[in-house]
């Protein structure tokens, strides 16, 4: 990993990778974490950087370290209502792309390689002239326009996707055969207008409403490989969240 063309501190990526690896499970609460050692080697950083990493998991009392023994996941963080409700199951997302791959059919409008927006650049922690691959599609249901997406996907990834498999596979099952590891995607959703290019792949006037959904796909060393902007039709995307109480859990409320 290097920090280098980052926006993002490098020990604050790894804070991320570990925290997220906590909230989900993935080091059970009293078992011992794997050592500066061992993280090191396995994110390919100094020891420093996975200290500086670890001391911010300790002040949000997500670990707790004990000199000659180790560094251990609190019980606190099993029970710590907030950091639950803030992360959701990545292999979900997955299982939803993968529905939505079925239930449309593909089209592709170009596959090229260039310069990306200087807000994907900071996002994938790149300079903004570095050269990407872009793919961009058009996904229809029942005959009509559904979204538009465009893709962003470093070289290493990118190249070895082919136009004719654009049609058919979804982009993340592309990215997946291309050797990428998805272990952490950050989503952004944010209302807006139809520029002139989403007005005439999605059929409608300019400045017509849109649904933007913003994904960053990280891999296991934390570092972004894939940026996607997706772009819906405001009059056939809907967006369905289900909550359910927590079995045992009251609402409570406070007088302010």
């Amino acid at each position: 990993m290097s920090e280098r063309n980052s926006p993002t501190p490098l020990y604050h990526r790894i804070y991320s990778v570990l925290r997220e690896r906590i909230v989900n499970g993935y080091y059970r609460a009293g078992v011992a974490m794997p050592s500066e050692a061992e993280l090191a080697a396995s994110f390919n950083v100094s020891r420093i950087t996975i200290r500086k990493a670890m001391e911010i998991l300790t002040a949000e009392s997500l670990v707790t370290r004990t000199r000659g023994r180790g560094t251990f996941v609190s019980e606190q963080a099993s029970d710590n209502n907030f950091n639950r409700a803030v992360v959701a199951d990545v292999q979900g997302l997955l299982n939803y792309l993968n529905a939505v791959g079925q239930s449309t059919k593909l089209k592709v409008v170009s596959l090229d390689k260039g310069i990306a927006p200087p807000r994907i650049s900071a996002q994938l922690g790149i300079s903004p002239t570095s050269e990407l691959v872009r793919a961009v599609r058009v996904r229809e249901m029942q005959r009509m326009p559904y979204s538009l997406s465009i893709a962003y996907l470093l070289p290493q990834i990118g190249d070895s996707i082919k136009r004719q498999d654009l049609t058919s596979i979804t982009m993340i099952d592309l990215v997946q055969r291309a050797g990428a590891d998805v272990e952490h995607v950050e989503q952004v959703m944010t209302a807006t207008l139809a520029d002139e290019i989403a007005a005439e792949h999605l059929e409608i006037p300019v400045g017509a409403p849109l649904m933007r959904v913003n994904r960053l796909f990280f891999n296991k060393q934390a570092v972004p490989f894939y940026a996607a902007e997706i772009f819906y039709r405001a009059d056939r995307y809907e967006y369905r969240l289900s909550l359910r109480r927590e079995p045992g859990k009251d609402f409570l409320l406070q007088n302010s």
